[in-house]
This record gives C-alpha cells, structure tokens and sequence, in this order.
C-alpha cells in the first residue's frame, strides 16, 4: 500500500509500507520514478539526512524537493 509521505510545489513522493519502496513523481503527473533496492535505500538516508538539518533549513521543502527532482 502506498503512503503519502511529502506533497511540495513541484514535487511529491509516496512509500510503500510492505516493500520500502519509493514512488517519486512531478505534481502534473508527467514524470515518475519507482525507487527499490539500492535507490530506494540512498534515497531514503537522503532524505532521513534532510529530516536532521535544523528547522529553518529545511521549513521550505525546498532540499526534499529538490532531492526528488535528482531522480526524476
């Protein structure tokens, strides 16, 4: 089952909860990426990373989104 995680300007990103996989996509829905295995497991230190940083650097969503934006 996929779980939203993160909905941004440009972009959003869903996990699902039985696999640890990732569904990366743009908010026009015209570019997607299905992250699993080793992707899945940078992306998800990526972003456990930015989760960390103090709150005024990563308020925005700006530095998730534009971790999305790397795979897509």
């Amino acid at each position: 089952m996929m779980l939203p995680v993160f909905h941004g300007l440009k972009y959003s990103y869903c996990y699902e909860t039985g696999t640890g996989h990732y569904l990366l996509f743009d908010n026009e829905y015209k570019n997607h990426a299905y992250l699993q295995g080793d992707d899945a497991r940078i992306f998800r230190k990526e972003i456990k990373h930015i989760d960390e940083l103090p709150e005024p650097e990563y308020k925005t969503g700006m530095l998730t989104e534009n971790a999305i934006s790397i795979y897509l």
